[in-house]
């Protein structure tokens, strides 16, 4: 069974695999350990009886959160695992007092395109050449 939980310090190992695995520009274990523990954060794992099977991170200053990266493992994907990651994030965003959350994906994501489209977000803008070998959508969503 499929339960979203806050990260702690020992995820930090798995969240790193993952992003090596699935970003273009991927955080160190360090960086991911400082993230867990930073109070602006919000930091989730997503896991499949203990295995864990992806992450999706935000950082909360004033009204707003900026989503930071979201990986689903491969082998979990279409099982609808990232909406379960946002919803726990938006429920406790919302709970900050945060009205908006951005996000940048690549412009050739489909499916996460998709995602973030079936959520709520909207398409504001785009940055040229922002990733590696591709350019970035950005978007919103108004809580």
């Amino acid at each position: 069974m499929i339960a979203v939980r806050r990260a702690d310090i020992g995820d930090a190992s798995a969240v790193a695999d993952a992003e090596r695995k699935y970003i273009d520009c991927p955080w160190t274990k360090e960086q991911i350990e400082r993230e867990i523990s930073d109070g602006a954060s919000v930091f989730l794992v997503a896991e499949d009886d203990g295995a864990f099977c992806g992450y999706l991170s935000g950082t909360v200053a004033a009204d707003e959160c900026e989503i930071s990266n979201i990986a689903v493992e491969f082998e979990y994907r279409r099982r609808g695992i990232g909406t379960m990651l946002f919803e726990t994030l938006l429920s406790e965003i919302r709970s900050r007092g945060v009205n908006t959350v951005f996000l940048l994906v690549r412009s050739d994501n489909v499916s996460a395109l998709a995602l973030y489209g079936k959520l709520g977000f909207a398409r504001v803008g785009s940055r040229r050449g922002y990733y590696k070998n591709g350019d970035a959508v950005i978007m919103r969503l108004d809580l």
